[in-house]
Parts: structure tokens; C-alpha cells; sequence
């Protein structure tokens, strides 16, 4: 186990976990340190622990308290970013580019900047970076991200009434497959499970290990069960109510049973 703070930038709203060198409570600024540049952040979750799969590889760390050079700083390069959107549009739209722009990111030192971009084809942008070198005169990022993490940026609410959870809880995206459809038995072909982003909803995950537990109790669809009324075949299951459907071959009646009434297995 790890123990880490949960913290979102200033200037993208992004939730990420950094390792926690010390106590720090809710809503305390920070100047986060990353390879690419400190960042101002806010502590979103105070201290706790997390398993070291569920973190990446590598953890950002604190750089220091935030003072009020660095909240200037910020400000100002947060203008200065507002300012730039219209500009790098411009250079988008001008270089014939099939592409979105989502955001412009600059370091508290401001020796990079970092462009947040979608797009639904390769984008060949030599000559756009060309372009954003003689306006910004720093170093250039272009990132691409895809739909989960544009819906992570801009928020909104889920099919529960709530906000995403990527933009409000979750560090790393969980791996969602659809296997986790099949274990919850949900239909494949329903839109009704893909989030904001048009991808499957990253809460299919927290509950897959329940559902993948509860199973090994239960016998396959379509066995072979013994009952106190005969031999049938188990058509459904509730794994909340620990009851099994079955279908008895000699009469075709469908019962419900609990599972400990199951008296046998084909």
C-alpha cells in the first residue's frame, strides 16, 4: 500500500494521486513537481492509501507548499492561455487541420506549453508546430487524447444523475471490458451502459469482482440441477438473493429456488 493525496490541477480540473510526504488537508494549494513542469494543484482527497496496482508507475510528488508567487504565476499563465485559444485556432483552421482543440496548459515556469487536442484521423501538424514555436517562443507539446479523456476534462453527469466519475474520484482510468457486461448479465447491444465519452462506463468495473465471485456460486446456464421436484435445467439466477430459475424437464414449470435447495449439480 501506498500512502497518497488525491489532488486536481488548477488549470485543468484533472484528478490525479501524488505521494503524500507529509499530512495535508482538503482544499490546501500545492505546487505539484513533474517531469514536464510544476503545476498549482488543490488537495481534493487527504492522505490515505492505495494498493500499488491501482497507481501508476510513476507517482508525481510535492514540491512545496503554494505561495503567492506561485498563485501569480498561475493567474497570469492562465490569461495568457485564454488570450492564446483564438490564436492557435486561427493557426488549426489556417493549416487545414482536422482537429479540436480542448486546451492550452503552461507549467508554473512557463518553459512549455502543453496543447490538448482531439481528432478522429492522424493529424500530420510539422508546419503547425512551426507556427505555435514563433507564438509561444517555448517549448511545444502537442497531445492527442481520446473520448474518455476529453469527458474527463470537461465534465458533465452520468446516466445516474451524478458527476462523472472521472472528473471527480478516479486517477487512472480502470481497464472496462465486455466481459464485465456478460458477468453482470446486461445487454451487449444497449447503448444504455456507454458514458458521456461513447466508450462503456468506467463504474462497470467496481463492481466486476462481486460479480465474478458471486458466479462461482452459482451452477452454468442451462445445467443440469436436482430439486425436491425433480431434475430441470437452471434458466437465471439473482446473485443478490442467492435464488436459482429452473426449468423442470418433466412438466416444463418454471420455479425459483434458493440455492442451498439446489440439491445436486449435472
Amino acid at each position: 500500500m501506498t500512502e497518497v493525496i488525491g489532488v486536481r490541477y488548477a488549470d485543468d480540473n484533472e484528478l490525479v494521486y501524488v505521494r503524500a510526504d507529509q499530512i495535508y488537508r482538503k482544499d490546501d494549494l500545492l505546487v505539484i513537481n513533474q517531469k514536464k513542469g510544476n503545476r498549482l494543484a488543490k488537495v481534493f482527497l487527504e492522505n490515505h492509501e492505495v494498493a500499488e496496482s491501482k497507481l501508476p508507475t510513476e507517482l508525481a510528488t510535492v514540491f512545496s507548499i503554494a505561495d503567492s508567487r506561485d498563485i501569480q504565476a498561475f493567474e497570469a499563465n492562465r490569461q495568457l492561455a485564454q488570450d492564446s485559444l483564438p490564436k492557435v485556432k486561427d493557426l488549426i483552421r489556417l493549416n487545414d487541420l482536422e482537429m479540436k482543440l480542448v486546451a492550452i496548459t503552461f507549467p508554473l515556469d512557463r518553459q512549455r506549453v502543453l496543447i490538448t487536442f482531439t481528432s478522429e484521423k492522424r493529424v500530420d501538424f510539422r508546419q503547425l508546430l512551426k507556427d505555435l514555436a514563433k507564438l509561444f517562443r517555448t517549448r511545444i507539446e502537442l497531445r492527442q487524447i481520446n473520448q474518455r479523456e476529453e469527458a474527463k476534462v470537461y465534465g458533465g453527469l452520468g446516466p445516474c444523475g451524478r458527476p462523472l466519475c472521472c472528473s471527480t474520484f478516479l486517477g487512472d482510468f480502470p481497464p472496462v471490458s465486455i466481459k464485465m457486461l456478460k458477468n453482470q448479465r446486461l445487454s451487449l447491444n444497449s447503448g444504455k451502459y456507454n458514458g458521456l465519452c461513447g466508450r462503456l462506463m468506467c463504474c462497470l468495473s467496481f463492481e466486476d469482482d462481486f460479480y465474478k465471485e458471486a458466479k462461482t456460486k452459482f451452477p452454468d446456464y442451462g445445467s443440469s440441477v436436482t430439486t425436491k421436484d425433480g431434475v430441470g435445467h437452471v434458466t437465471g439466477f439473482d446473485v443478490f438473493a442467492d435464488t436459482v430459475r429452473v426449468s423442470l424437464d418433466d412438466s416444463h414449470r418454471q420455479l425459483t429456488y434458493a440455492l442451498e435447495e439446489i440439491e445436486s449439480y449435472g
